[in-house]
Parts: structure tokens; sequence; C-alpha cells
């Protein structure tokens, strides 16, 4: 694991990816009492708060010092995530029943990720990276395959969570572009503030004034709103802040490793407090995903392909 002093970072690694797979757990639970739209926009509000005072104290990036073209380099950033990564996976949960089908879909992303920065950043592929792609491909046709024979599966959430992968890999190819120039904070914040904007007249839209009133005094019940600042204060905030903190320390390959455990997390926590069930093909198809997405992370020196 690395010289002594690098083991509270694990330990950030570790608390961040434990936050992001008990998240898909909050939200699920909260879904029965609060709509998609309104849940994801009162976790954004609530985490854009923390997140700005966050930047206040500890980052001084300058709003005029920012080119308009990044700032509109921000807003696309901010369409992709939060805006549409939160909507598909949201809606996702929403119909799926089990939350770890959407945890382990979700976390195929960096699969496609390592494809579009290929064609779009000329970075290269190596066999191990098609290897990992096959296993995944084989561990979600696994885990869904008990569901082939089951009517009520809702296909619809299976859709909407490769939604959510693709919202992330758009997100990827907009954070290229800006991640070298301003620091991850800084990025965060300002995307989860811009997620505000792009939710507001969704929300308008969705809901009447009677039915906004109707989220807001849900949002007042203290199981509800116990939930919902778990999922903007753990999940958004303090998630981001410590993986961010870790990952600079350690590295981008090690930390993504760890991002790996996520279903892990969701699967233990979702039959825990929810209940759901993991059959022996289902416990396999998880495994073997996350086996292919180690596989796709994978890249050994001097072993890059040409396609």
């Amino acid at each position: 694991m690395g010289s002594p002093k690098n083991v509270i970072y694990y330990f950030m690694l570790l608390l961040s990816v434990t936050f992001w797979g008990v998240s898909f757990v909050f939200t699920k639970s909260l879904l029965d009492s609060v709509t998609p739209i309104a849940l994801v926009f009162f976790r954004m509000v609530i985490a854009s708060v923390l997140l700005a005072t966050v930047c206040r104290i500890f980052f001084h990036q300058k709003l005029r010092e920012v080119p308009r073209k990044d700032w509109l380099l921000l807003l696309c950033l901010s369409l992709f995530e939060p805006f549409l990564y939160f909507l598909f996976e949201t809606y996702s949960l929403s119909v799926v029943s089990e939350p770890t089908i959407v945890s382990v879909i979700v976390a195929t992303i960096p699969i496609f990720t390592v494809f579009m920065s290929h064609f779009y950043f000329k970075e290269k592929l190596t066999w191990f990276n098609f290897v990992g792609v096959f296993v995944s491909a084989l561990g979600i046709a696994i885990m869904l395959l008990p569901e082939l024979s089951d009517q009520s599966f809702q296909w619809l959430g299976v859709f909407l969570a490769f939604g959510a992968v693709f919202s992330s890999v758009g997100y990827s190819f907009f954070l290229k572009k800006l991640s070298d120039q301003y620091h991850p904070v800084f990025i965060v914040t300002t995307q989860t503030t811009f997620g505000i904007f792009w939710f507001l007249p969704l929300l308008l839209i969705l809901h009447s004034p009677e039915e906004l009133a109707f989220q807001f005094a849900n949002l007042a019940r203290p199981e509800i709103l116990r939930n919902v600042l778990a999922l903007a204060v753990l999940c958004s905030a303090l998630a981001f802040v410590l993986y961010i903190w870790a990952l600079q320390r350690v590295g981008l390959g090690k930390s993504n490793t760890f991002t790996n455990l996520i279903p892990v997390v969701t699967a233990l926590f979702s039959f825990l407090f929810l209940g759901e069930n993991f059959p022996l093909l289902k416990i396999i198809g998880t495994a073997v995903t996350i086996i292919g997405v180690c596989c796709v992370q994978y890249t050994p020196r001097n072993n890059g392909i040409n396609i």
C-alpha cells in the first residue's frame, strides 16, 4: 500500500468510494417520497453551498481570471454532469428495483472513457483494454441473465443507467480540457453550482406549485432530510473533496482502482438495508464486471497498439 504516510490518503479514497457506493442506497430509499428531479435539485443546492464555502476558504481562484471560453466549457461540463448524469442515474434508480444493477452498469464508465480518450485525444490502447471490455460486457450479461425471464423487470432502467454512463464520458471530454488549468475543487464547485440552474427549469416545468410545496414539505420530514443531507454532505461535497485531495497524493491510477469498489459497497448496503436479493449469477456477474473494468484501467508500459 506504499509508505505509511500515504495510509491516510488511501483511507480518504476508501471513505469517498464508500460514500459514493452508499449514495445509490440513499437515493433509492428516498424515491418513494421525493421525485427524482426534486431530490437531485435539493442535493445540488446543499452540496453547492458546502463546496463554495470550502472553495472560498481553502482555494482562491478569482472568477475574473477565468476566460469567457472556459466559462462555456464549464457550462458544457455541468450539462453532462451533474445535470444529465444525475438525471439518468436517478430516474434509473426510480425504475430498477435493485440499486446494485445500476451501480455495476455505472461502474463501466472507465471502459467508455478509455475509448473516448483514444479517439479524441489519441491515447494508446492495449490488448488488455480490449480484454477488459469483453469481460465487463460478459459480466453485465451474466448479471442480467436472471431478468430475461422476469416480465416485470424494467429494462428502461438499464438503458437509463447507460445514459448516465455516456453522460459521464461527455463530462470527461470537457474535463480533459479544463483539468490542467484549474484546481479540481474549483471545477467541482462550479459544475455543481451550474447544475442547479440546469435543474431549476426542469423542476418548475415538471411540478405544479402545489407539487413543489408538497416536495418541500416532504423535505422537512426528519427521516427524509437526514438522507438528503447525507447525499449532499457526504456523497457530493465531502466525497469529492476527499477523492481529489487523495488523488493529488497517490495518483490517478491507484485512485481509479478504488472506484471499482463502489458496486461492492452498494451491494453490501442494499443487502443490509433494502433487503436486495443476491442470487449466484448476480454475484458472479458483478465480480466479472469489476474484473473487466480493472483490465480496462490497466495500462502496461510499451504495449500500446494502434487501431
